[in-house]
């Protein structure tokens, strides 16, 4: 809709009959007594939809034009409409209507989520993704986190702007949603902080990079090309290096049975992992080669006997 033409429109429902699936409409309703919403607070929300868009497009470039402002003085309203910004060929419908549908999941996990964790999010994105054919693969690819996260971010900061008491409607061709503004993600970055803890028992083999000199229980080891820190309990046979009646060296090995923690992010990747060695089942020593004596020094008498005979005839 070109500028020109709002005036046409008797009103907000006019913007609604023209939506199509690549459209989003923002509508702010100022609280009782209250002027009409600010700019700032809509350039926010405009914030928070493409940061969702751009998060539920994956490496596609998701871009936003503004199709038209309407400003309602008497209902104290202000009304953003937002389209897809399409480049070359048109945008895939079933893409389009995933998009729509993932950003309202955001709201809705946002505004209804007892928990807030972000698995439970991008479950409901894998089930958009299933319902919307944006993909044959059984595993459809979600949502960087991190991405996630900036979307949920803009979202928060919008509502802090807008503050309580009005009213926001984000509306599409595929569903709407009103925010609730009294509801709050208190520390969305904190989200990417979540772990998982997974617990092991096995037998291990550590390379000793520092033995634990300073009887602290932490021994400096290797496994393969990844160092640690491994807390050793009592009562295992390093209990006769701190008596000082085993050798351990840099560059020994240990033969044990160590009890560690997996810690995992919100995508599955590993954080870090804690080893506690319960057992040690054997000290396996480095290869050492022997150390040659020393040649003995000749005796000072000596020297000077034999200095004195390769002294020339005078």
């Amino acid at each position: 809709m070109a500028s020109q033409e709002i005036d046409e429109h008797s009103g907000f429902q006019d913007l609604l009959s023209d939506l199509g699936d690549s459209d989003v409409v923002i509508e702010v309703l100022a609280a009782n007594g209250r002027k009409t919403p600010s700019a700032g607070a809509m350039e926010r929300l405009e914030e928070a939809v493409v940061a969702s868009y751009r998060a539920l497009a994956g490496g596609t470039r998701i871009d936003l034009e503004t199709v038209a402002v309407l400003d309602e003085v008497s209902k104290r309203s202000l009304s953003l409409w937002l389209r897809v910004k399409s480049k070359g060929e048109a945008a895939d419908p079933s893409q389009l209507k995933f998009l729509a549908r993932g950003m309202l999941a955001i709201i809705a996990w946002m505004d209804g989520s007892s928990t807030h964790q972000l698995a439970d999010l991008q479950q409901a994105i894998r089930v958009l993704a299933w319902g919307t054919a944006i993909t044959s693969a059984a595993q459809p690819v979600l949502p960087a986190s991190s991405e996630l996260v900036n979307a949920i971010v803009a979202w928060q900061q919008a509502k802090d702007v807008v503050g309580s008491g009005n009213a926001v409607r984000v509306i599409t061709n595929n569903g709407s949603v009103e925010l609730d503004l009294s509801k709050s993600v208190a520390d969305p970055r904190g989200l990417l902080q979540a772990r998982k803890l997974i617990n092991h028992s096995a037998d291990m083999i550590f390379v000793v990079e520092m033995p634990d000199y300073q009887a602290t229980g932490q021994w400096q080891l290797k496994h393969g090309g990844t160092r640690t820190l491994a807390y050793c309990e009592p009562g295992t046979l390093l209990d006769k290096f701190y008596r000082r009646e085993l050798d351990v060296r840099p560059g020994d090995a240990l033969r044990c049975r160590v009890d560690f923690e997996t810690s995992y992010g919100p995508d599955h990747e590993v954080l870090s992992e804690r080893y506690r060695i319960v057992e040690i089942i054997e000290v396996l020593p480095a290869s050492r080669g022997e150390t040659a004596p020393a040649q003995q020094r000749p005796e000072p008498e000596a020297v000077r006997q034999t200095a004195e005979e390769l002294e020339p005839a005078s």
